[in-house]
């Protein structure tokens, strides 16, 4: 399978016309940018941070959500998806990204867990002197944490944090947008102004039976967030007298960096409204639970996210997806790596500073001029990333059809009497786990650097392979050189010498995966090569194709790299190569070098890596084996392949007795730290001045 760049590209182009808003805002290409911009913000508080993406456009789904490390964002969220256009879409969901990270910069986890915690056994934090009022409410409130059933008691506790979250909501989202004016001030502006507009009237709130406290609620909401109501029915009611009433406590807490005052309002404005939350808790008590108070508030009190818990365990709105399984601490590594890295827990550093200035008097104010931060270049970033999303597709694409073209070939080889009745499958992974990366990125810088070792003694002997340019002094030609024509020898013609269309050389390895190979590491010498062999190939711009094998009855052949392989993910896929089971190397000898002998490089090289002990099912082993690997050898060498044979460990005496002289000897690598071919037809002495190639 031939596929030129251009015609990649063209493909690419094709399909970003094709990428739907799921397929974009759910990859991971899109995570990655956002992580990218969540932590040019973050890490100058040495914070150290992961965004992830979900799709999900089902009632009640939740909108965002972050357990102080990471955050994840429902880019299928009904605030974004009502934006009509991408670049808005993006821009809202930028919104959300600002919106957490304002959460993990500042707020007080440490303060609302005590909150939370001193409600639940009926305590106010912090204390405070109650009116006679207040204090009649109070009573009523500890009666219901002593007494009263625990679908009451999570009601209330579910009224004092959304009446937090609206608060700290509205003085995270002022500290974002006074400091970063930028995409993340928009976003915040635009989702504001699109919840407000789709939040219905008070009306039409309480015609659909929401309870009045989640009415009030979203009064208030509204406020935090817009500096406005949406009234256009003109209510002028209870409701809207007591939202009037707890202003001066909301303007008063929401521009106060301690959260203590933020608690102190809620307690204030729980205690007046408490005759709302009292009607909750007594519907909770006969006929509903937990759960079906919690959803119809969740579903009544619409909010962008909320205040996430200290303790990891991520809080966000709905409950049609699970939070749980995308955000949590991973790993005991990674919980290691973040508590080794992160300096910084809770909010930003306290430091004395000087006392504030007293202006005047201040207040809320809507700013109806409002266009934008004037970030130009969102269409751009939107574009390029659907380009690498698409750029993701295509290569999946052509990587499944590689894989299918590889076994239709092998359908079609004919493996000889030794291998009569045996099938040859080919094994690609088409999608590469991070862990592979995280292993490769972990392990390769030593063996990149053997690499480019020798891209630096081989360079000179490339380049006069594919010289290109203008020959002189030569004794016959059709053009004459007059600066040559005083030449004794009459060496005065010269020529242009064209690049030659045909690449100089082609590199196929199989790697043996049997059982054995994993005593003495020999499958991870095996690796190692196999990274610094793909590395040296690929800067060397020459065509290499690398292949494991095994035999569970069928001949499993594993697809690491290929010649015509556009996927810039081979050299992750190396980190799969593992001993497996038996090995019947005639039938993948067979498949490689017939695949090798299609290649138009005028020289080909076979290089296997192998213990030299041939055990496959149906008594393929011993003499007889061997002799069928002689018998591939010669035929294909009198094709012209050239065959290198490797060595690990012991196995030089078993190498060399199948293959004769053309074998490599790996016995020392560990003690040389490199490897050494040598061959008839090719030696390469790595970590050595001496090379010679392919004489």
């Amino acid at each position: 399978m031939r596929t030129s760049h251009k015609e990649m590209r063209r493909k690419i182009n094709a399909e970003v016309s094709k990428i739907t808003d799921e397929e974009l805002f759910s990859s991971a290409a899109f995570a990655a940018y956002l992580t990218d911009i969540a932590e040019a913000v973050t890490k100058r508080y040495k914070r150290k941070l992961r965004v992830e993406t979900i799709y999900d456009t089902s009632e009640n789904a939740m909108i965002a959500c972050t357990n102080n490390r990471n955050i994840l964002i429902n880019t299928g969220n009904y605030i974004s998806q009502s934006m009509p256009y991408r670049k808005l879409k993006a821009e809202s969901i930028l919104g959300l990204v600002g919106h957490e990270v304002g959460h993990m910069l500042f707020t007080n986890f440490r303060i609302s867990e005590t909150y939370f915690s001193e409600l639940s056994y009926g305590r106010l934090y912090p204390q405070m002197e109650l009116s006679e009022e207040e204090q009649e409410s109070f009573t009523e409130v500890t009666d219901y944490f002593k007494a009263g059933t625990e679908a009451q008691k999570q009601a209330i506790l579910k009224a004092a944090k959304l009446l937090l979250n609206i608060l700290e909501d509205a003085y995270i989202e002022a500290r974002i947008c006074d400091r970063y004016t930028g995409r993340f001030a928009t976003g915040i502006h635009l989702n504001n102004i699109r919840f407000t507009e789709m939040m219905p009237s008070v009306t039409e709130q309480l015609t659909n039976g929401c309870y009045r406290f989640s009415v009030f609620c979203n009064l208030l909401n509204q406020y935090c967030r817009s500096g406005d109501i949406n009234n256009r029915d003109e209510y002028a009611g209870e409701l809207l007298d007591l939202f009037y009433d707890v202003l001066p406590l909301v303007d008063d807490a929401i521009y106060d960096e301690d959260m203590k005052r933020r608690c102190y309002a809620v307690n204030r404005i729980l205690l007046m409204v408490w005759a709302y939350i009292k009607e909750i808790a007594e519907k909770a008590e006969e006929k509903e639970n937990t759960s079906e108070i919690l959803q119809k508030l969740n579903k009544q009190i619409p909010q962008m996210a909320e205040v996430p818990s200290l303790n990891g365990t991520p809080i966000a709105v709905g409950g049609s997806v699970d939070t749980q399984k995308y955000i949590s601490g991973r790993t005991e590594i990674e919980e290691k790596l973040r508590k080794a890295t992160e300096q910084e827990s809770g909010r930003i550093p306290w430091m004395k500073t000087d006392d504030f200035d007293e202006g005047e008097e201040g207040g809320v104010e809507q700013n109806l001029s409002y266009h934008g931060a004037g970030y130009s270049t969102a269409g751009d970033d939107i574009s390029r990333i659907l380009t690498a999303v698409a750029k993701e597709k295509v290569q999946e694409e052509l990587s499944l059809a590689l894989t299918e073209e590889m076994q239709q070939e092998a359908e079609h080889i004919r493996l000889g009497n030794a291998h009569s009745g045996i099938k040859i499958i080919i094994n690609r992974m088409q999608e590469i786990e991070e862990s592979y990366i995280q292993q490769y990125q972990s392990v390769a810088p030593p063996l990149l650097a053997i690499s480019k070792q020798i891209q630096k003694r081989l360079q000179r002997v490339f380049k006069d392979m594919s010289f290109t340019g203008k020959e002189s002094a030569l004794l016959m030609g059709r053009r004459i050189e007059p600066r040559l024509l005083m030449d004794r020898e009459g060496r005065f013609f010269s020529r242009n010498r064209l690049p030659s269309e045909k690449k100089s050389l082609a590199v196929a390895v199989l790697m043996d995966e049997s059982g054995s190979m994993a005593d003495q590491d020999r499958v991870t010498y095996a690796r190692a090569a196999g990274i610094i062999i793909y590395d040296f190939c690929k800067a060397m711009d020459v065509p290499i194709l690398i292949m494991g094998h095994t035999d569970d009855s069928n001949v499993q052949l594993y697809a690491y790299t290929d010649f015509d392989s556009m996927d810039k993910m081979d050299r992750y896929r190396l980190m799969d190569l593992s001993a497996r089971y038996g090995n019947r190397d005639g039938a993948a000898l067979r498949y490689v070098a017939e695949r090798l002998l299609k290649q138009p490089e005028e020289k080909k090289l076979l290089l296997l890596v192998s213990d030299g002990q041939p055990a496959g099912t149906g008594g393929y082993l011993g003499s007889a084996a061997e002799a069928d690997l002689r018998g591939i050898k010669k035929e294909y060498t009198n094709k012209g392949i050239l065959f290198v044979a490797a060595a690990i460990g012991d196995d030089k005496e078993n190498i060399e007795r199948i293959y004769g002289d053309a074998f490599l000897d790996n016995g020392d690598m560990e003690r040389k730290r490199g490897i050494t071919i040598f061959s008839k037809q090719a030696r390469i002495r790595w970590k050595d001045v001496d090379i010679t190639l392919l004489d």
